[in-house]
């Protein structure tokens, strides 16, 4: 389940089991289903596997349709979408995995297939090669299955590089990525470590929290990469149904307020946390 919350504080969720799109307003305890259905199609009112969500500055939501290869987009109060990129001979592209907007409209996509993340602009359907466009594998210009991605307003990228255990930062330009979080190759449970990183986003403070899929915590790391991670959420090192654990949390997102949104995607519920700054210890509030 990926989330996306707006400066309305609305929740919406990529319900990919259930191939729809699922809308909370403050306060909702029973969400709108706003496209989509339960079963699968390529139809533009239906979607396959949902994964990455995100809202535009006019409301319209972008879906990363990922078994159907496309992404698409949902003017505001539509059912029926239309499409932005398809998979194509000139437009190569796989699973989306993650998607992220930006003020100008520009999409940044994580395709796991190739281990990529591309940036599409406003009313083309072609692709830029961002990061990893040097086939699978663990050097600094390279992916391996890679998941998350966040772009903060300097358009700085990081990346959630599952395969890898690490998060990767590019500076606008770069195509060579340095390891901001993680060790290359690396998975263990340490809060030097991370297994499985699979979203990725900071925080207003510059503070870069992961959602460490295959140890069930989100870890927060400061810009002092050598001092390692600080747990945040789930820290108890076993997975439950507590407010202070999580199973295999899948995205994570702040609001405008810097509450933290996890999709807490074994338990099927979304979480919402009050950060504590600075001293980095938190507490659910639904």
């Amino acid at each position: 389940m990926n989330i996306f919350v707006d400066i309305n504080y609305t929740l919406y969720i990529a319900d990919r089991d259930n191939n729809q799109i699922v809308r909370y307003y403050t306060n909702d305890t029973i969400g709108t289903v706003v496209t989509g259905n339960s079963t699968p199609g390529n139809s533009p009112s239906e979607l396959n596997a949902p994964k990455g969500i995100a809202v535009d500055q006019y409301g319209a939501i972008i879906v990363a349709d990922s078994s159907n290869y496309r992404i698409q987009r949902f003017p505001l109060g539509s059912t029926v979408g239309t499409t932005l990129a398809i998979n194509s001979t000139i437009n190569i592209l796989g699973q989306v995995r993650d998607l992220h907007i930006n003020v100008n409209n520009e999409i940044f996509v994580t395709d796991s297939d190739y281990s990529h993340v591309l940036k599409y602009y406003p009313n083309n359907g072609v692709a830029v090669i961002l990061a990893g466009n040097y086939g699978s594998g663990s050097a600094a210009n390279q992916l391996s299955s890679s998941y998350g991605n966040f772009v903060d307003g300097n358009e700085t990228l990081y990346v959630a590089d599952y395969g890898n255990n690490r998060v990767q930062m590019y500076l606008i330009g770069a195509t060579s990525g340095t390891t901001i979080a993680g060790i290359t190759g690396s998975s263990g449970s340490s809060l030097m470590q991370l297994n499985g990183p699979i979203a990725v986003v900071v925080d207003n403070n510059g503070y870069i929290y992961v959602a460490d899929y295959g140890n069930s915590r989100i870890i927060k790391w400061t810009t002092n990469y050598s001092m390692g991670g600080i747990c945040v959420v789930g820290c108890t090192g076993t997975v439950g149904v507590a407010a202070n654990q999580l199973d295999s949390p899948r995205d994570l997102k702040f609001d405008a307020a810097g509450n933290l949104y996890v999709s807490d995607q074994n338990n099927h519920r979304i979480q919402k946390y009050t950060i504590q700054q600075p001293t980095s210890s938190c507490s659910a509030s639904k």
